[in-house]
């Protein structure tokens, strides 16, 4: 049986193989409740567009259907990602306690 890790980095790289994917909030910190929801951030070498963040929702969408597992993503490209979001409270905790997978 897949872990969430391995089936959430699967759906992802039938998108994008090489987008980074970070898990981030109660689930990488290890403080999680049987509730919580899978944080996921993904970063991509191309600009994110809405049509392109709607592929990556829609995919882990399947996901959270076939497993049960609420999934929340947020979808940046890399360089949005280190200089219009570096500024932010978000991009501290996602820097601090997120996990590559």
């Amino acid at each position: 049986q897949n872990s969430p890790f391995q089936l959430i980095r699967h759906y992802i790289n039938a998108i994008d193989p090489k987008a980074d994917v970070i898990l981030y909030g109660s689930r990488a910190r290890g403080d999680e409740r049987p509730d919580s929801d899978w944080d996921i951030l993904v970063l991509t070498d191309y600009s994110v567009d809405l049509i392109t963040e709607r592929k990556f929702r829609d995919k882990l969408y399947d996901l959270e259907l076939e497993t049960g597992e609420p999934l929340s993503i947020f979808v940046y490209s890399k360089n949005d990602w280190q200089i219009k979001q570096r500024i932010t409270p978000f991009y501290e905790n996602v820097t601090q306690e997120g996990v590559r997978i």
